[in-house]
């Protein structure tokens, strides 16, 4: 009489079987944290990360790398790269880094309809996020002084713009 009891009570609380995550995600303590980089860190250095491309004739596309190299120990990755305007678009490496080498990230910014008969400053960005690096993120910058033909109006002083290409 006593095992119906007991089987009862199982049946009760739960089929009797459980969850190996649960167990899992509690093992973690100060001696084993989880999710705790393990070995060296690769790093970046880049050459330079602003860029000035001075005077641009409106509707004219120019370009820029910037090169980095990795000084840490370990290998490195580009994970993502973003541009902060559909105008820029940007190439990258995408092989893994080795300590000691090299990659690098190419800018081209299309000009068109950005600039102004006095030239209008444009200021843009492309944040670059790496995996396994000391240095997790990077912002690069670049400006030009996009010039228009005199009489014309660009679609950013069309749309009430502040003439810096935000």
């Amino acid at each position: 009489m006593l095992i119906l009891p007991v089987a009862a009570l199982m049946n009760a609380c739960g089929s009797g079987s459980f969850d190996t995550d649960d167990i899992e995600e509690n093992t973690a303590t100060a001696e084993s944290p989880k999710n705790v980089h393990k070995g060296p860190w690769g790093d970046v250095v880049f050459k330079d990360t602003v860029f000035m491309f001075g005077d641009v004739k409106d509707g004219e596309s120019v370009q820029h790398t910037y090169s980095f190299k990795n000084t840490g120990e370990a290998p490195i990755s580009i994970a993502n790269v973003v541009a902060q305007c559909g105008c820029t678009t940007p190439e990258y490496t995408h092989e893994v880094i080795a300590p000691g080498g090299s990659g690098k990230v190419t800018a081209t910014f299309n000009s068109s309809n950005r600039g102004g008969p006095g030239g209008i400053l444009n200021e843009k960005s492309i944040t670059v996020t790496f995996e396994n690096s000391k240095t997790p993120e990077v912002i690069l910058k670049f400006k030009a002084n996009v010039i228009a033909p005199e009489g014309s109006v660009s679609e950013e002083e069309m749309m009430g713009g502040d003439g810096h290409g935000h």
